[in-house]
């Protein structure tokens, strides 16, 4: 059954005293701030961004397979930006994209290792990035080596790749001679930084 505007007018006056009590409360001469995070809970938004993993893509050995990969960036030294140029895990993206170099560990898992051994992997590598447009904003690029350890043995491998997106959204290529059935690894590579 529809309201009565005489039962609807108290529900339509508190609704307007509230409103109008809290507008009285507000300075007009305060600029408006936008809402901020604490130390802890900024962290908190970091580690959990950083548990998203980059889909791999494994080509080796006559086949084609999956798997993740994860980064862990404990230096960089950014030659693109003029304020606080070293960084440690927490990297803005202008300064690695604006130009940098970084050290960087990957925990990854990577289909399909030979022999029935792990298909987990861990590297260690260096890595320098140029921006290609706008500071790197648009479109930057990197270059970089690193050391792998598998079920088997370790080596060497190289890596090219290009990022857009502010570089949250890239494509890499690393190639390792010496892993088995996984010499060539393409990633969309995924950075919530």
């Amino acid at each position: 059954m529809p309201a009565t505007p005489a039962k609807a007018l108290p529900w339509l006056l508190a609704v307007n005293a509230a409103l109008l009590a809290t507008s009285a409360r507000a300075d007009p001469t305060e600029p408006d701030r936008p809402p901020s995070v604490n130390a802890t809970g900024a962290t908190a938004v970091w580690a959990a961004a950083q548990a998203v993993p980059s889909p791999l893509l494994v080509i080796g050995g006559g086949h084609v397979a999956g798997g993740v990969r994860w980064q862990i960036t404990p230096f960089v030294y950014s030659f693109g930006v003029a304020a606080h140029p070293v960084r440690a895990f927490i990297v803005d993206p202008v300064a690695r994209h604006a130009g940098a170099v970084e050290v960087y560990g990957s925990p990854e898992w990577a289909c399909c290792a030979p022999d029935g051994g792990t298909s987990w992997l861990v590297r260690g590598g260096a890595r320098l990035y140029l921006p290609l447009i706008d500071r790197g904003e648009f479109l930057s690029g990197s270059l970089g080596g690193s050391y792998y350890r598998a079920s088997g043995g370790g080596g060497g491998s190289i890596e090219a790749a290009v990022y857009t997106l502010f570089g949250m959204v890239g494509f890499s290529v690393t190639v390792s001679p010496a892993l088995a059935h996984r010499e060539i690894m393409n990633a969309l590579v995924l950075r919530f930084f």
